[in-house]
């Protein structure tokens, strides 16, 4: 009877500290390991496994106007960053979920781990060789996203 109890007893340390040293990971986390807030806005640019001179420059500047426009939102938490490659096996859903025809940066809002709503900024194919009206272009849709 003894035994059963240390067993019962080791597995439930075990699946304690399972979900103290692994859950984390599967939880988004500010750039300075906080948990990401209940309520969050992500930009997230999505692109393939080849990558044009102009889908980087897109990605580029992309992270660019966030970082310079929003760096206190990312480093609360209440903005993230993302880049995803849909090309990966893993990643294949969201060219269906966002309805992706090429890379994009996608804006979403995320309350209490689901999405609510999403918008693709089409238009920064458009600012691509114009860096201030693309700066211009997403950082009034990211700042008009967020909301007041």
């Amino acid at each position: 009877m003894e035994i059963v109890k240390k067993q019962s007893g080791s597995r439930i340390l075990s699946l304690f500290l399972m979900f103290l040293f692994v859950m984390p990971a599967f939880m988004p986390a500010n750039v300075d390991g906080t948990a990401t807030p209940s309520h969050y806005f992500t930009a997230t640019y999505f692109h393939g496994s080849f990558r044009c001179a102009t889908c980087q420059r897109i990605e580029t500047l992309s992270r660019e106007v966030v970082s310079d426009h929003f760096g206190d939102a990312l480093k609360s938490g209440t903005l993230v960053w993302r880049t995803v490659n849909v090309d990966e096996p893993e990643n294949q859903h969201y060219t269906k979920d966002y309805q992706l025809f090429t890379r994009s940066l996608i804006l979403s809002e995320v309350k209490d781990g689901k999405e609510i709503r999403w918008k693709n900024l089409e238009k920064v194919w458009d600012f691509v060789r114009n860096e201030e009206a693309f700066d211009r272009y997403v950082s009034s849709e990211v700042k008009a996203w967020m909301g007041p």
